[in-house]
């Protein structure tokens, strides 16, 4: 079990800070809920320039309910230059959590989300060899299951771990105007994270946190050096790894509510 996963953290090398194809990795959610009539409210910027907005609320004791949206465009600045970069995307999710003691809580969730990417570049082209061109354009539904865990380390920072699997249906995919065979696909997708809580008093009363994570997604089943089955070079882009890192920003509204009494 450690194997697998440890390839798949170091699966996506070469795209650590990019993750720009037409299938963009959204991180986990791991919300920081330990209670019912919790919220919290998390903006996100991804080192390529996408952006996510989230937010999580637990109604009922031991029920979560999670929205995400979010969005990127990156254009080159250089007329001459087509490359780009656009999308976006939402993630409607439910789910559990549950505390282990008073440091510590678990949980789990599943949802489906829809997203449209666009993307326009060329890769390789060294020495005598010309670049490859790709224009490439997705559109795609996809259902996901997440667990995560989260250690609290005093009243100030907190640690914690998720694994994420999302299965990926294109209803559009093509490159330069041509559809491509691949259909579908299922990526692993863990992340770590660290989380600083801001204020005064204990750690659940703090209304501010911040976010850096680090994650990767990885397709099952594709070995980049395996040839067999074939596809073609606009689909090894889309089931080759990718990395992302991310940081971030939470409110929590009942932290403020309970300020404000």
């Amino acid at each position: 079990m450690r194997k697998p996963i440890f390839k798949l953290l170091l699966a996506s090398g070469a795209h650590w800070l990019a993750g720009c194809v037409v299938y963009q990795p959204t991180q986990c959610a791991a919300p920081q809920i330990t209670g019912p009539k919790q919220g919290e409210i998390t903006a996100s910027s991804y080192l390529n320039g996408r952006y996510e907005l989230s937010g999580s609320y637990s109604p009922l004791p031991h029920l979560l309910v999670r929205v995400s949206t979010g969005s990127l465009r990156s254009d080159s600045r250089d007329v001459r230059d087509s490359t780009y970069y656009r999308g976006h995307h939402y993630d409607l999710g439910l789910g559990t959590y549950w505390r282990l003691g008073s440091q510590g809580v678990v949980g789990g969730l599943g949802g489906f989300g829809q997203a449209r990417n666009e993307a326009s570049y060329s890769r390789g082209g060294f020495i005598l060899s010309y670049p490859t061109r790709y224009e490439l354009d997705a559109r795609y539904n996809k259902l996901f299951g997440e667990v995560y865990g989260i250690i609290q380390g005093g009243d100030v920072v907190s640690f914690g771990a998720a694994y994420r699997i999302t299965q990926v249906r294109f209803t559009t995919l093509t490159d330069r105007a041509i559809p491509l065979e691949l259909s579908s696909m299922t990526r692993g997708e863990p992340m770590l994270f660290m989380r600083v809580r801001l204020g005064d008093g204990p750690f659940e009363d703090r209304p501010l946190q911040l976010q850096a994570a680090w994650g990767t997604s990885a397709t099952f089943g594709y070995d980049d050096k395996n040839q067999q089955p074939t596809y073609s070079l606009g689909a090894r882009e889309l089931l080759q790894g990718r990395g992302y890192t991310t940081v971030g920003i939470t409110i929590f509204p009942h932290c403020l509510f309970h300020r404000s009494q």
